[in-house]
């Protein structure tokens, strides 16, 4: 009788373990800040932030891939954007990347303040992560901040919180 109170008991502590289905795996998130302007004179750069911690800079002279009008990238090319990156800038710990990665994750469904273009020639400023979706095979990109030519915020509870994160990485 007691091997089946226990059994029952540790079965229904397994059942309450579930992953949260919304929110996602931290060590799929690449976080990336991205300054680009096409005004007079072309300028692309900013940096891409790994599950390793490495902060890694890209220039204009890179190669780039840019997501698709869905904001998605395939992971082959999320792999050579990586690879056009020059030097690293920075290691972030592990312990701040996990935190701040379900920070982001909270994130995926916004809610989005409309698109503005409250200037122009500025450029866009672009705080952002993509998400690996491994069922397609691609990156899809979450928008925390973007101001500049084109404004747009992310207004989920952290969404703040991670874009001063990131900005103190810069």
């Amino acid at each position: 009788m007691r091997y089946i109170v226990s059994l029952v008991f540790i079965l229904l502590l397994l059942s309450g373990c579930k992953k949260n289905s919304g929110t996602g795996d931290t060590g799929s998130v690449i976080f990336q800040y991205e300054y680009t302007n096409n005004a007079t004179v072309s300028s692309h750069n900013g940096w891409l932030l790994d599950n390793t911690g490495k902060v890694s800079r890209f220039q204009k002279k890179a190669t780039w891939v840019f997501p698709d009008k869905d904001g998605s990238i395939s992971e082959s090319d999320m792999q050579k954007n990586m690879a056009a990156c020059d030097s690293v800038m920075a290691k972030v710990s592990t312990s701040d990347f996990t935190n701040y990665a379900g920070k982001a994750l909270s994130c995926v469904d916004g809610p989005m303040t409309p698109i503005t273009n409250p200037t122009s020639g500025a450029g866009v400023y672009i705080y952002a992560f993509y998400q690996f979706d491994s069922g397609n095979k691609k990156y899809k990109q979450v928008i925390l901040s973007m101001y500049g030519d084109q404004q747009q915020l992310n207004i989920s509870a952290f969404s703040s919180t991670v874009v001063d994160w990131m900005s103190k990485i810069r």
